[in-house]
């Protein structure tokens, strides 16, 4: 059996062209702010680094499913700062409407948001395996494997993370 470090060195060996692409990837697309703020606290940061730090490691769907926990936290913190005491027990496709309809985020950001809980729906609850959705049909629809779609999906649910960031933090305008 490998030992503990042997096992960690042949990962960084193989991985790390991978892993520092993705990181690079992150760099070009993360939002230019001066000052992040995390409505709903040390949750949404964790969740936050958590699905970027999964998307760099190439843990796709946890980093899609951290992705919209964090989408989720920041509109849920947000609508209940502003008074909606109906917030806590709210879905996230309720959130998304409510935050809409409210004025807090645009008809494209609902759009956008809604195609990560979209691509989350068929990770986290169960589907027939015939289901257009899943990720085995996607690829044979798509002629991809479907660890591509995964990252594909993984970069859609991480840009609009990136929206949020952008939207509720702090920029100088330099």
């Amino acid at each position: 059996m490998i030992s503990a470090e042997d096992w960690l060195l042949n990962e960084d060996k193989h991985c790390w062209d991978g892993r520092l692409a993705r990181l690079k990837w992150i760099a070009v697309e993360y939002p230019d702010v001066d000052i992040v703020i995390f409505h709903g606290g040390l949750k949404s940061q964790y969740l936050f680094e958590e699905a970027r730090y999964c998307y760099v490691y190439a843990q796709y769907i946890a980093s899609t499913l951290l992705s919209l926990a964090f989408i989720e936290n920041i509109l849920a913190s947000v609508l209940y700062a502003s008074g909606d005491n109906d917030t806590p027990k709210a879905g996230i496709f309720e959130l998304l409407d409510k935050a809409k309809n409210g004025g807090l985020i645009s008809d494209s950001e609902f759009d956008l948001f809604d195609k990560v809980r979209k691509i989350r729906n068929p990770i986290s609850h169960f589907r027939k395996p015939s289901d257009k959705k899943n990720i085995e049909y996607r690829g044979v629809e798509n002629d991809s494997h479907p660890y591509e779609l995964l990252e594909s999906d993984a970069q859609t649910a991480l840009k609009a993370t990136f929206r949020l960031i952008a939207k509720f933090s702090i920029s100088q305008g330099k």
